[in-house]
């Protein structure tokens, strides 16, 4: 099975919230706002009895490392929880997003900056796009 990818992840926030410094499985901590995808569990693909799952689930943690101003940053997070709130049947490059659930929605304080950094914990059910 093809997997759904974080940079496959981090190209579909980029564009749905129209901002460039999304990257997969690192962020820029130099910036004062930027967002990073990483995955929250380690990755066991799933199992049928009698053969392979069309579905899928990606674990993912997002970074959300957003200014000096703690409401504007956890405007943010709230941003992302409602986009991932709307993914029913969404397309990615090679995939379909059926459904998302986020699972937590926490801020973890300030870097040594001061930039203000929020978690967002998602689960994504995904499938391989039919070609």
């Amino acid at each position: 099975m093809n997997y759904l990818t974080l940079l496959e992840i981090a190209d579909l926030l980029a564009e749905l919230l129209d901002f460039g410094s999304i990257t997969a499985g690192c962020i820029d901590a130099s910036l004062d706002k930027t967002i990073g995808v990483y995955q929250r569990e380690p990755f066991v693909p799933r199992e049928c009895i009698g053969g392979d799952s069309s579905y899928q689930t990606s674990k993912l943690r997002l970074l959300v490392h957003w200014t000096n101003i703690p409401p504007e940053a956890e405007k943010k997070a709230l941003e992302i929880l409602e986009l991932f709130d709307g993914f029913r049947d969404m397309e990615t490059k090679d995939h379909i997003i059926k459904f998302a659930e986020v699972k937590a929605v926490r801020s973890i304080g300030k870097d040594e900056k001061g930039v203000c950094e929020y978690i967002v914990d998602a689960d994504i059910i995904y499938t391989v796009k039919e070609e």
